[in-house]
């Protein structure tokens, strides 16, 4: 693997970290607007409050996102992480729209909200796996 070969996951990898901890940090601060936006009658999950699921689910993000930046930081890209994160963001798409096939009464935000992040999740997702492509045709 040379610098040229990782170049584009690489890159891919610290955008998907910076979009996922500013995104899961707004979420977290803002949860209760976003789940009053997102929902025509108060939702719970597994007895959660909607909200406090933005909370965590926020929180997670961030976490993810740290560990995006982590892998992108290091000399050697270690290529099975940046599969799991690739994998993970497919897992993000698909399950963006089973939430939106779910009997729910969601708002035209919430629907707009929930498909715009899994756009650009699946965009990500393009990103790493042209990269993770061009990885493996370098070694």
């Amino acid at each position: 693997m040379n610098a040229s070969s990782d170049r584009l996951l690489r890159r891919t990898l610290w955008g998907n970290a910076v979009f996922s901890v500013v995104s899961g940090a707004v979420l977290a601060m803002f949860a209760r607007p976003f789940a009053d936006a997102a929902a025509h009658v108060p939702v719970a999950v597994m007895g959660l409050d909607l909200a406090v699921v933005f909370e965590l689910l926020g929180l997670g993000v961030v976490a993810f996102g740290a560990l995006c930046a982590w892998i992108a930081s290091r000399p050697t890209l270690p290529e099975g992480w940046a599969r799991l994160i690739f994998a993970a963001d497919l897992a993000w798409v698909a399950g963006s729209v089973l939430v939106l096939a779910l009997p729910a009464s969601w708002t035209t935000a919430g629907i707009a909200g929930i498909g715009v992040v899994a756009l650009i999740v699946a965009d990500i997702a393009v990103l790493e796996y042209l990269g993770l492509r061009r990885l493996g045709s370098a070694t």
